[in-house]
């Protein structure tokens, strides 16, 4: 017990680390350099400088008492500023996959929709013009516009955000293609998965979240470029990092959760004694739904 605690105590303190004392004694150093030098003076390192050498003059800066309580200080302030950056980057994954604003989420549609219908007249133009010289050109026109169509999202979007509608269209999916209702079928999944598959499954995920902080330290770059410009530039830079990252990881974890269904749904279906000859049908999956919903 006392090595499990002492290798746990480890890592604990390599996690705190890693995601709350680094970057939180970087954000306050920032902010100090920023409330020195201000904007006009921005770039003035030379009173930075100076502003050192007569913070390290000071007699209290020597007494061991006062070092000690600063450190203490120093610890505590980074430990509050990753909490709060850890709470604000829940908060941001909640908005990431959030329903609202309407207004977004309808203007999506309505550009998902625009985009559906116009490769739904180029499929058509190309099934006309088979056997033609401009097959193949109007077979390429309906495959770009099915890319276009796409990009905006795989499913009729019902998220003001790319990111939500990518997670959800998981669920869709599965449902159109199997019957599945997967928000009662996932935990089942996860327990017939292998643990190197969940490994994969947890690190995108973990990934997704990473993402989700280092957004919430964007805001606090941002909100220090109110006394030093270059902090916002800092901010905005740390801001596009964490959205094409999210994108990234958010749509890798859709990927991998789509595929655990995709692979190894025959296997929940033998697991719940329900018969499954060859891959899942819609029968099948509307059998296993039943199953789980339990009447509700």
């Amino acid at each position: 017990m006392t090595r499990f605690l002492e290798a746990l105590g480890g890592k604990l303190a390599e996690r705190w680390i890693a995601l709350m004392l680094g970057p939180s004694v970087l954000l306050m150093a920032v902010a100090a350099v920023g409330v020195t030098l201000g904007h006009r003076r921005w770039d003035d390192f030379g009173l930075l400088l100076t502003r050192l050498n007569e913070l390290s003059a000071e007699p209290a800066l020597r007494n061991t008492g006062t070092l000690v309580l600063l450190l203490a200080g120093l610890l505590a302030a980074s430990a509050g500023l990753g909490l709060a950056a850890t709470g604000l980057g829940a908060t941001v994954e909640r908005l990431w996959l959030a329903t609202r604003p309407r207004r977004l989420a309808d203007r999506r549609r309505r550009r998902w929709q625009d985009a559906h219908e116009a490769f739904n007249r180029a499929l058509l133009e190309a099934a006309r013009a088979e056997g033609t010289p401009g097959a193949a050109a109007a077979a390429t026109r309906a495959r770009r516009l099915n890319a276009r169509r796409n990009r905006i999202a795989l499913t009729p979007p019902d998220h003001p955000f790319w990111l939500g509608d990518r997670v959800a269209a998981v669920d869709t999916r599965v449902w159109q293609a199997y019957r599945l209702d997967l928000t009662s079928a996932w935990p089942r999944v996860w327990l017939v998965l292998a643990e190197d598959v969940r490994g994969e499954i947890v690190a995108s995920r973990t990934r997704f979240a990473a993402s989700a902080r280092l957004m919430a330290w964007a805001v606090g770059y941002v909100a220090v470029g109110a006394v030093w410009w270059p902090s916002a530039v800092a901010g905005a830079v740390a801001a596009a990092t964490a959205w094409r990252r999210a994108r990234i990881a958010g749509a890798s974890f859709a990927e991998l959760a789509e595929s655990a269904v995709d692979l190894h749904g025959r296997q929940l279906a033998e697991s719940l004694g329900i018969a499954c000859e060859g891959p899942l049908t819609e029968d099948v999956g509307a059998e296993i739904t039943t199953v789980l919903r339990k009447q509700t």
